[in-house]
Protein backbone atom coordinates (compact mmCIF):
# COMPACT_ATOMS: atom_id res chain seq x y z
CA UNK A 1 0.00 0.00 0.00
CA UNK A 2 0.98 3.69 -0.76
CA UNK A 3 1.20 5.67 2.09
CA UNK A 4 1.08 9.12 2.86
CA UNK A 5 4.83 10.33 3.27
CA UNK A 6 8.19 8.28 3.48
CA UNK A 7 8.69 6.30 6.26
CA UNK A 8 11.79 8.06 7.60
CA UNK A 9 9.25 11.13 8.94
CA UNK A 10 6.80 9.30 10.43
CA UNK A 11 8.62 9.38 14.06
CA UNK A 12 8.77 13.08 13.82
CA UNK A 13 5.39 13.23 12.71
CA UNK A 14 4.10 11.20 15.31
CA UNK A 15 6.19 12.69 18.25
CA UNK A 16 4.84 16.16 16.77
CA UNK A 17 1.14 15.80 16.99
CA UNK A 18 1.11 13.51 20.19
CA UNK A 19 3.47 16.49 21.91
CA UNK A 20 0.78 19.20 20.26
CA UNK A 21 -2.15 17.40 21.97
CA UNK A 22 -0.75 16.86 25.53
CA UNK A 23 0.60 20.26 25.52
CA UNK A 24 -2.61 21.67 24.38
CA UNK A 25 -4.67 19.90 27.65
CA UNK A 26 -2.39 19.28 29.58
CA UNK A 27 -0.11 22.46 30.02
CA UNK A 28 -2.56 25.20 28.17
CA UNK A 29 -6.15 23.82 29.44
CA UNK A 30 -7.64 23.10 26.22
CA UNK A 31 -10.15 20.50 25.27
CA UNK A 32 -9.02 17.67 23.52
CA UNK A 33 -11.65 17.49 20.94
CA UNK A 34 -12.25 21.16 20.63
CA UNK A 35 -8.47 21.46 19.93
CA UNK A 36 -8.35 18.84 17.31
CA UNK A 37 -10.79 20.53 15.34
CA UNK A 38 -8.78 23.46 15.53
CA UNK A 39 -6.16 21.57 14.19
CA UNK A 40 -7.99 20.32 11.34
CA UNK A 41 -9.40 23.67 10.95
CA UNK A 42 -6.01 25.45 10.34
CA UNK A 43 -4.71 23.76 7.59
CA UNK A 44 -1.78 22.42 9.93
CA UNK A 45 -3.40 18.72 9.56
CA UNK A 46 -3.32 18.87 6.24
CA UNK A 47 0.57 20.12 5.53
CA UNK A 48 1.56 17.72 7.87
CA UNK A 49 -0.59 14.95 5.75
CA UNK A 50 0.92 16.50 2.67
CA UNK A 51 4.56 16.62 3.69
CA UNK A 52 5.49 20.23 4.14
CA UNK A 53 8.50 20.53 5.66
CA UNK A 54 7.80 23.51 7.98
CA UNK A 55 5.42 20.91 9.56
CA UNK A 56 6.72 17.34 9.01
CA UNK A 57 9.76 17.19 11.13
CA UNK A 58 10.60 21.65 11.00
CA UNK A 59 8.37 22.38 13.90
CA UNK A 60 7.95 20.56 17.48
CA UNK A 61 4.74 20.10 18.94
CA UNK A 62 4.71 23.22 20.89
CA UNK A 63 5.35 25.01 17.56
CA UNK A 64 2.66 23.18 16.14
CA UNK A 65 -0.10 23.70 19.09
CA UNK A 66 1.04 27.24 18.67
CA UNK A 67 0.40 27.57 14.85
CA UNK A 68 -3.00 26.24 15.14
CA UNK A 69 -4.15 28.96 18.05
CA UNK A 70 -2.81 31.88 15.64
CA UNK A 71 -4.52 30.03 12.54
CA UNK A 72 -7.49 30.11 14.55
CA UNK A 73 -7.66 33.22 16.31
CA UNK A 74 -7.43 31.95 20.19
CA UNK A 75 -4.35 32.09 21.83
CA UNK A 76 -3.29 29.17 24.13
CA UNK A 77 -2.93 30.23 27.92
CA UNK A 78 0.79 28.73 27.69
CA UNK A 79 2.84 27.65 30.86
CA UNK A 80 6.09 25.65 30.76
CA UNK A 81 6.81 23.73 27.87
CA UNK A 82 6.97 20.34 29.71
CA UNK A 83 5.37 17.16 27.62
CA UNK A 84 4.15 13.85 29.06
CA UNK A 85 5.15 11.40 26.30
CA UNK A 86 2.87 8.67 28.63
CA UNK A 87 -0.35 10.98 28.75
CA UNK A 88 -3.49 9.62 27.11
CA UNK A 89 -3.47 12.76 24.97
CA UNK A 90 0.05 12.24 23.68
CA UNK A 91 -1.08 8.90 22.32
CA UNK A 92 -4.00 10.06 21.42
CA UNK A 93 -2.17 12.35 18.71
CA UNK A 94 0.73 10.10 18.05
CA UNK A 95 -1.20 7.06 17.30
CA UNK A 96 -3.30 9.61 14.67
CA UNK A 97 -0.10 10.17 13.12
CA UNK A 98 0.69 6.60 12.79
CA UNK A 99 -2.78 5.70 11.16
CA UNK A 100 -2.80 8.65 8.81
CA UNK A 101 0.64 7.79 7.29
CA UNK A 102 -0.44 4.40 6.93
CA UNK A 103 -3.73 4.32 5.96
CA UNK A 104 -2.23 6.97 3.56
CA UNK A 105 -5.49 9.10 4.68
CA UNK A 106 -5.90 12.75 5.69
CA UNK A 107 -6.74 13.66 9.32
CA UNK A 108 -10.17 15.11 8.53
CA UNK A 109 -11.21 12.41 6.79
CA UNK A 110 -10.22 9.81 9.17
CA UNK A 111 -12.03 12.28 11.31
CA UNK A 112 -15.41 12.25 9.67
CA UNK A 113 -14.98 8.40 9.05
CA UNK A 114 -15.07 8.12 12.71
CA UNK A 115 -11.62 8.44 13.75
CA UNK A 116 -10.95 11.55 15.25
CA UNK A 117 -9.35 12.40 18.44
CA UNK A 118 -11.95 11.77 20.90
CA UNK A 119 -12.56 8.42 19.42
CA UNK A 120 -8.69 7.15 19.83
CA UNK A 121 -8.65 8.86 23.32
CA UNK A 122 -11.43 6.86 24.68
CA UNK A 123 -9.39 3.09 23.23
CA UNK A 124 -6.15 4.15 25.39
CA UNK A 125 -6.84 1.87 28.04
CA UNK A 126 -7.43 -0.56 25.65
CA UNK A 127 -4.30 -0.25 23.45
CA UNK A 128 -1.68 1.76 24.96
CA UNK A 129 0.71 -0.87 25.56
CA UNK A 130 -0.57 -3.00 22.56
CA UNK A 131 0.99 -3.44 19.56
CA UNK A 132 0.24 -0.36 16.91
CA UNK A 133 -1.09 -3.54 14.20
CA UNK A 134 -4.06 -3.56 17.23
CA UNK A 135 -5.03 0.16 16.71
CA UNK A 136 -4.70 -0.46 12.67
CA UNK A 137 -7.19 -3.45 13.57
CA UNK A 138 -9.54 -0.93 15.56
CA UNK A 139 -8.93 1.59 12.52
CA UNK A 140 -10.19 -0.76 9.78
CA UNK A 141 -13.38 -1.90 11.87
CA UNK A 142 -13.88 1.58 12.29
CA UNK A 143 -13.65 2.53 8.44
CA UNK A 144 -15.83 -0.52 7.60
CA UNK A 145 -18.58 0.26 9.41
CA UNK A 146 -18.59 3.92 8.92
CA UNK A 147 -18.48 2.78 4.95
CA UNK A 148 -21.31 0.33 5.53
CA UNK A 149 -23.22 3.14 7.00
CA UNK A 150 -22.91 5.55 4.09
CA UNK A 151 -25.12 6.33 1.51
CA UNK A 152 -25.35 3.16 -1.04
CA UNK A 153 -25.98 5.26 -3.95
CA UNK A 154 -22.33 7.03 -2.99
CA UNK A 155 -21.09 3.53 -1.66
CA UNK A 156 -21.49 1.93 -5.26
CA UNK A 157 -20.46 4.70 -7.09
CA UNK A 158 -17.36 4.59 -5.52
CA UNK A 159 -16.70 0.99 -5.57
CA UNK A 160 -17.52 1.73 -9.33
CA UNK A 161 -14.22 3.66 -9.16
CA UNK A 162 -16.48 6.76 -11.16
CA UNK A 163 -16.97 10.06 -10.02
CA UNK A 164 -20.49 11.98 -9.83
CA UNK A 165 -20.12 13.23 -13.57
CA UNK A 166 -19.20 10.35 -14.93
CA UNK A 167 -21.63 8.67 -13.53
CA UNK A 168 -24.59 10.91 -15.01
CA UNK A 169 -22.83 10.67 -18.42
CA UNK A 170 -23.23 6.78 -18.11
CA UNK A 171 -26.69 6.57 -16.57
CA UNK A 172 -28.59 9.34 -18.20
CA UNK A 173 -29.23 10.64 -14.18
CA UNK A 174 -28.39 14.49 -13.76
CA UNK A 175 -25.28 15.28 -12.02
CA UNK A 176 -27.68 17.50 -10.05
CA UNK A 177 -29.86 14.75 -9.07
CA UNK A 178 -27.06 12.32 -8.40
CA UNK A 179 -26.03 15.00 -5.49
CA UNK A 180 -29.15 15.40 -4.36
CA UNK A 181 -29.81 11.10 -3.70
CA UNK A 182 -25.94 11.18 -2.72
CA UNK A 183 -26.66 14.08 0.16
CA UNK A 184 -29.70 12.52 1.41
CA UNK A 185 -31.69 15.93 0.37
CA UNK A 186 -33.96 13.28 -2.40
CA UNK A 187 -34.18 9.53 -1.90
CA UNK A 188 -33.49 6.88 -4.73
CA UNK A 189 -36.94 5.22 -2.60
CA UNK A 190 -38.92 7.62 -4.35
CA UNK A 191 -37.15 7.87 -7.51
CA UNK A 192 -38.84 7.00 -10.53
CA UNK A 193 -38.07 2.92 -10.99
CA UNK A 194 -36.42 3.91 -14.96
CA UNK A 195 -34.03 6.29 -12.77
CA UNK A 196 -33.18 3.91 -10.53
CA UNK A 197 -32.83 1.02 -13.29
CA UNK A 198 -30.19 3.37 -15.20
CA UNK A 199 -28.47 3.98 -12.34
CA UNK A 200 -27.98 0.43 -11.08
CA UNK A 201 -27.13 -0.50 -15.06
CA UNK A 202 -24.27 1.85 -15.10
CA UNK A 203 -22.97 0.67 -11.44
CA UNK A 204 -23.30 -3.07 -12.57
CA UNK A 205 -24.98 -3.50 -9.40
CA UNK A 206 -28.68 -4.68 -8.33
CA UNK A 207 -31.40 -2.03 -8.43
CA UNK A 208 -32.12 -2.86 -4.62
CA UNK A 209 -28.83 -1.80 -3.20
CA UNK A 210 -29.21 1.52 -4.11
CA UNK A 211 -32.00 2.03 -2.16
Amino acid sequence: MERAYDKVYLEDAMSAVGAMLDYSVNTCGEDLAVFYDRFLASGVASFIYEANPRYLGGSSGIDLAHIVAQQTGRPLAGGRDLIDMGSPEYWTGWTLAYLSWYLNMDFRTMKERGLGAAEIFIRYPALHEADLSKSVGFACKQLSAAEKASNPLKLARKNAGMTQRALAAASGVTLRSIRAYEQGALSLRNAEFESVLSLSRALACPPERLT
